[in-house]
């Protein structure tokens, strides 16, 4: 018995101390791949900051040749404006004078190596080019419509960038008025081609963009980038660009930057889709660059180079081949080592364990609580150990010499007849393994099949082959596992209850909300409607001014008709026209402000809704005599929806001139100011009149609280107000004035051109 432990004791130790080297091996191999993988990003990092160097030498190089050759033409239209040939051809306009002018600035042209001279007059017409003589040439085309026509006419030197209207070809444009005294008789312009720099860098290690101000690519040395834009343009920007026919109808697209990261606070790394052709077939390719940018001051231009990663990449990827291959190699190399000192290892022990296995083997089935059962080397059934007696509920005695499937039948076993213990140790050769495990039952006894798990290893005796196979019962876990079938089944049931449930809810939720939607448009049109009510007697004092002086001036007409005196019935009627135009202008007013519908984020001039509120609340300021103060106008510029500002500096307009009222203030005063603060537009509405009291401070924006005398408002107005207002991105808040009335200020976002989007969301109130 001591023999078998030490026998046993000894092989744990000998197995323990086979498996343990495996974990460190595959251990450090991993951390040797990413050592690897870590270096190569090192590496890589180092690269590209070297080409990041060299790049910006050449990014700076690029921009100086660039900015130098084209400054150096900024100044011939000065030059031309200041010939006397040009301002004698402008004055007198001879053929001669012209002729001698056409050929005078084709001689410039040849000398500069400038794309195109010429003269316009004050009409935008060429009267004179260096092009005069090609097909193409600019002489008697209009070119009033371009923005440098329109800035030297007006005084000021002209800079412009194109495709030509009629060379089809990019240019930059410098123009500069021609005095004559202090008149100006005309323009002189001067075309510089951009195609000649293209060529000069189209052959480099690199790619080079030069970007207009709205990001599109104007010049390039890939010309299918052209008319390519880096960046998101809107409608709006779009349609500025066509109308101004600087690009004569180019499809203005996105360049294809599938992946943009920023390198370091001057590069990113992008990569491009490129169309490459192979053997004629068109496929797509991922090329990755390092993008560097700097402004061209003189053009009001950015340019970009783009040099290429792509050898950087090649270079890491074979650099990480290279390494992980010697990585592996290395591991094969001690895998062989240890292999050869395990099998050392096992010859040494082999005679050792020779002399204790088959007293081992014997105590363990004996004393084993699993069932136990040995297989001599034909794998029939020699020995097994009580356990597998209890287990099968009778003697096993009558199936020794008899093969493995009369006792176990594996699940999968589709027939009885195969020798499972020969598939087992079939499977067991082939995979390389040495224990195979199956699920199945034992099933020599008639009465009952005791579902079990089986695991067959193979044991090596002296001068022979053996095999143990251990059965351990499974019924327990069987019924677990029906358990846990039978509680999945009712947790499904029951989920699907409660989603049935969840959905009905959330469909009277959103049912709720529309009908709250709505409720909320209704309270917002009465609160409309209630200061049009209020605001009646004031319309019609307005309307009955017009109507007494058009019933005045039509009877005064009839009678100088009746006396044949038309020109002075006709001055009747320019004015009864103007009285009817005045007093539609009032109703219109009146008419949009009642409209219903949605806030319509927009730029709207804070100036303009003020004074929409005021045509509709004059009328109520002048029937009580409430003086009204409008502070300068500011300019600013909010964004929101200009009919629902004008209600709410209405509703603040009208609590002022009823704040007033019920002051019994003889001599009432409201002003109306414009501020700005932290990039936020306040609007302020102060009145005269006895201010607020903490109380109110507290609820004024509660919908139905008033603070007002019993019976007059709803107030709703306060609380309409402010949702308006937060529906536009702003806020609304109340305080006593200095002068001891009441201070309403309506804080709203200033409007920022960049963040607008052509397709901006409506926002429900």
């Amino acid at each position: 018995m001591k023999a078998n432990h030490e026998a046993y004791r000894w092989n744990s130790v000998r197995t323990s101390a086979q498996h343990h080297p495996i974990w460190l091996y595959a251990i450090a191999f991993i951390v040797i791949v990413l050592s690897i993988w870590k270096g190569g990003e090192a590496l890589k990092y180092q690269q590209i900051k070297t080409l990041r160097i060299d790049s910006f030498e050449q990014l700076n190089q690029l921009a100086n040749v660039l900015e130098s050759a084209i400054a150096k033409y900024q100044h011939m239209p000065t030059l031309l404006a200041s010939n006397d040939r040009v301002k004698t051809a402008l004055r007198e306009g001879t053929e001669a004078g012209i002729q001698q002018l056409n050929r005078e600035l084709e001689q410039i042209n040849r000398i500069t190596e400038a794309s195109d001279s010429y003269i316009l007059n004050t009409d935008g017409l060429t009267i004179a080019a260096s092009n005069y003589r090609e097909k193409t040439s600019f002489v008697g085309r209009n070119f009033a419509f371009r923005p440098y026509f329109q800035d030297a006419i007006e005084g000021r030197p002209g800079r412009y960038y194109a495709l030509g209207t009629m060379s089809n070809r990019r240019g930059y444009y410098f123009s500069y008025p021609v005095y004559d005294r202090d008149t100006i008789i005309g323009i002189a312009v001067v075309k510089v081609d951009l195609t000649q720099f293209e060529k000069r860098f189209a052959n480099q290690s690199y790619e080079f963009l030069l970007l207009d101000p709205d990001g599109i690519v104007f010049s390039s040395s890939k010309p299918n980038w052209l008319y390519r834009v880096l960046g998101e343009l809107s409608y709006d920007e779009l349609q500025r660009i066509a109308d101004s026919q600087r690009y004569l109808g180019k499809y203005i697209e996105k360049l294809a930057i599938v992946y943009q990261t920023p390198f370091d606070e001057k590069t990113q790394i992008v990569d491009v889709l490129e169309n490459t052709a192979n053997s004629g077939t068109a496929k797509l390719e991922r090329v990755s660059f390092l993008r560097m940018s700097r402004p061209i001051h003189l053009l009001g231009f950015q340019i970009s180079i783009l040099a290429p990663l792509k050898t950087i990449n090649e270079d890491i990827s074979l650099w990480r081949t290279i390494f992980t291959g010697g990585a592996m190699i290395t591991a094969l190399l001690f895998g062989l080592a240890a292999l050869r000192q395990r099998m050392l290892r096992e010859r040494s022990d082999a005679n050792e364990m020779t002399r204790h296995n088959q007293a081992y083997i014997r105590e363990v089935i004996q004393n084993t609580q699993a069932g136990l059962v040995t297989l001599d080397e034909h794998h029939k059934i020699e020995s097994f150990n009580p356990a597998v007696e209890k287990l099968v509920g009778k003697p096993l005695a009558p199936l020794v010499g008899q093969p493995l499937h009369r006792l176990f039948q594996a699940d999968e076993a589709v027939l009885p007849t195969p020798s499972i213990q020969q598939e087992l140790v079939d499977a067991t050769l082939d995979l390389g393994i040495k224990v195979q495990t199956k699920e199945g039952h034992l099933c020599y006894s008639d009465q009952m099949s005791v579902p079990v798990e089986m695991a067959m290893c193979e044991m090596q005796l002296p001068k022979r082959l053996s095999y143990l196979v251990t059965f351990h019962d499974m019924t327990e876990r069987k019924r677990y596992e029906q358990d846990i079938t039978q509680a999945r089944i009712e947790l499904e049931e029951r989920v699907r209850e409660r989603t049935f449930e969840l959905e009905e809810a959330n469909t009277r939720l959103r049912h709720e909300i529309e009908e709250h939607k709505g409720t909320q448009r209704e309270l917002i049109q009465t609160a409309k409607l209630a200061v049009l009510g209020q605001l009646t007697a004031g319309l019609n004092h307005e309307l009955n001014q017009p109507l007494t002086a058009i019933r005045a001036f039509a009877g005064n007409g009839l009678k100088f008709l009746d006396r044949g005196q038309y020109e002075q019935a006709h001055a009747n009627l320019q004015h009864i026209s103007q009285l009817g135009h005045h007093m539609g202008d009032i109703i219109a007013r009146f008419k949009v402000f009642a409209r219903k519908g949605d806030v319509q984020q927009g730029p709207i001039a804070v100036q303009t809704a003020i004074v929409g509120a005021l045509k509709i609340m004059n009328p109520r300021f002048k029937e009580v005599g409430i003086e009204l103060v409008v502070k300068e106008d500011q300019g600013f510029i909010v964004k929101g929806d200009m009919v629902f500002l004008e209600q709410v500096l209405v509703n603040l307009l009208a609590n002022a001139a009823d704040a007033i009222l019920e002051a019994s203030d003889k001599s009432g005063q409201v002003s109306i100011e414009q501020g700005l603060v932290d990039d936020n537009i306040i609007i302020s509405v102060e009145d005269s009149g006895n201010g607020l009291s903490e109380e109110a401070i507290k609820h004024l924006f509660e919908p139905f609280f008033t603070s007002k005398s019993s019976g007059l408002g709803l107030g709703l107005g306060l609380s309409i107000s402010q949702r308006i207002v937060e529906a536009m991105g702003g806020r609304i808040y109340a305080e006593n004035a200095s002068s001891g009335g009441a201070k309403f200020c309506v804080c709203l976002p200033r409007f920022d051109h960049q963040a607008l989007s052509s397709n901006a969301p409506h926002k429900e109130i």
